[in-house]
């Protein structure tokens, strides 16, 4: 099977905040999957493909939450739900790549 991905895919275990378009709820869940592009996040809310959703990710590596202003649910299915990042500020997609960056570069233990 041919990756058809445009950014590599990488697990996390992160926590994150987000809340629909139309809805002040904020709800919780746990990101699986993280990419420059997009995630993937359990939760026991229920969100259909299609809604428009605002994340926080709790980036404790970073120091403060990295906010993903604007997200567009692409797939929805048992307690799992995916997004595509459509809007973002300038700030936080350098903080997001620098997430990336911390989450995939080896950690060096002391001996």
């Amino acid at each position: 099977m041919i990756e058809c991905r445009q950014y590599p895919r990488i697990p996390v275990d992160l926590q994150v905040y987000f809340s629909t378009t139309g809805n002040t709820s904020i709800r919780e869940g746990t990101m699986f999957d993280l990419s420059a592009g997009g995630c993937a996040v359990a939760s026991t809310t229920s969100v259909q493909s299609g809604s428009a959703v605002r994340i926080l990710i709790r980036a404790t590596d970073l120091g403060s939450p990295i906010t993903i202003e604007s997200a567009a649910v692409r797939w929805s299915n048992h307690g799992e739900f995916g997004v595509e990042f459509v809007g973002l500020s300038e700030i936080d997609e350098s903080r997001l790549h620098r997430l990336l960056e911390v989450t995939t570069s080896p950690r060096i233990r002391p001996s």
